[in-house]
């Protein structure tokens, strides 16, 4: 019954799809690390190949792909670091080569530091506070930021359309719903001026280098309608712009279901007259890591125990797929993180000092299984995106 079921809400997904490509892919940001380390992927019938080959072949049409401005050991915060080579700039050029080589659209993120950036962090590259330092006031250093975001922003763009590889869309920051380069860019109500000044620098730099390229503001909590009312009205009012609203949405994190995320979709692309990109989903194929413990998502929200499992997971990507492809300008979704699969020296970040690596949280959401194998999830991915090779 279940796949009867299956068989007839995809049957009417694809009867209603959107003129447009749905997109629908992940980040691979962290696949140079995993492949340095040893990580190795199959397909569903366990024959070994290329992560992003194998991805594209089931269908993906989307690679996401974020920046650190310096990776390495003393970049870090609170003791980790992101290791030496990976998610810098010359990092994301080769991963967007090797996207851009399988017929993959680029989304590239700039996360503007050198670390993580979530709602807690959002801390300057290290470079840019001793450039700030330099500055004699207040005022001084925000004019120098500003520039700073403009420079960078525009000489990633520039790198990127040398090599063939201009990205169809840009996020501006991540999950900056407190806003980003803190304290310069916090989203107080009496700070707004100057983190829409960070903004619109780094909008002015991504459209001069690259028309076509659609700016993405990125915030967390989709669901969450009056988050997204208040944040982006408060863009909108200090001059802000953008082409594509970003949200993140894991049932764990939101305590949403799909048909509430959908709800809230249609409302916010109309009411501001914006296409939405969900930037971040993620389910649990385990309920626990390889090691027993629970990984970063404890639970899946208001989705039964039970489907923590891999084909519990292919049934919700089914329905938010399906969801999200007849909402009107959705145009797409991103999975966290279909590749960074458990690996021994692996993990969330490593630690200053030692080299080792953090606890692996998301192994056990992944796309492909503790064996590196692809799981049943991917089954379904081509019949939304609809592509072939």
């Amino acid at each position: 019954m279940l796949r009867q079921a299956l068989v007839l809400l995809l049957a009417a997904a694809l009867g209603t799809a959107q003129a447009q490509q749905f997109l629908a892919g992940g980040d691979f940001s962290v696949l140079s690390w995993m492949e340095r380390a040893g990580a190795r992927y199959s397909d569903r019938q366990g024959k070994p190949g290329d992560a992003l080959e194998i991805l594209k072949r089931y269908g993906h049409n989307i690679a996401r792909i974020r920046l650190y401005d310096n990776t390495g050991p003393g970049t870090g915060t609170d003791g980790w670091y992101w290791p030496k080579g990976s998610m810098d700039l010359p990092d994301v050029l080769a991963l967007s080569r090797r996207a851009a080589a399988q017929g993959m659209q680029i989304q590239l993120t700039f996360h503007y530091s050198d670390f993580w950036t979530n709602s807690k962090t959002q801390d300057l590259p290290h470079a840019w506070q001793r450039e700030l330092k330099k500055q004699p006031d207040e005022a001084a250093r925000m004019a120098r930021l500003t520039e700073l975001v403009h420079q960078r922003t525009r000489e990633v763009m520039q790198a990127m359309v040398k090599q063939g590889t201009p990205p169809q869309f840009v996020s501006l920051g991540n999950e900056i719903e407190h806003g980003m380069l803190y304290p310069y860019g916090k989203a107080t109500p009496e700070n707004w001026p100057r983190l829409a000044a960070l903004l619109k620098a780094g909008h002015a730099a991504v459209k001069e280098v690259n028309p076509s390229s659609k700016v993405v503001l990125h915030i967390d909590d989709g669901g969450n309608e009056a988050k997204y009312i208040d944040w982006f009205g408060q863009a909108r009012t200090n001059g802000v712009q953008w082409d594509v609203i970003g949200a993140s949405y894991y049932p764990f994190w939101t305590r949403k279901n799909v048909a509430q995320l959908a709800a809230f979709s249609k409302a916010i692309t109309e009411r501001f007259d914006s296409d939405l990109l969900v930037m971040e989903a993620g389910f649990n194929f385990s309920p626990t890591k390889p090691d027993g413990w629970p990984g970063q998502l404890e639970h899946n929200g208001p989705y039964p125990a039970s489907m923590s499992s891999p084909e519990g997971q292919r049934d919700f990507m089914v329905e938010l797929f399906t969801a999200l492809k007849r909402t009107p300008r959705v145009i797409g979704v991103l999975y966290w993180d279909p590749i960074m699969v458990a690996t021994p020296g692996v993990g969330w970040a490593v630690r200053e000092g030692t080299g080792d690596a953090g606890p692996n949280v998301v192994s056990n959401t992944t796309l492909f299984d503790f064996k590196g194998r692809a799981l049943p999830v991917l089954d379904i991915w081509k019949q939304f995106t609809g592509t072939t090779q």
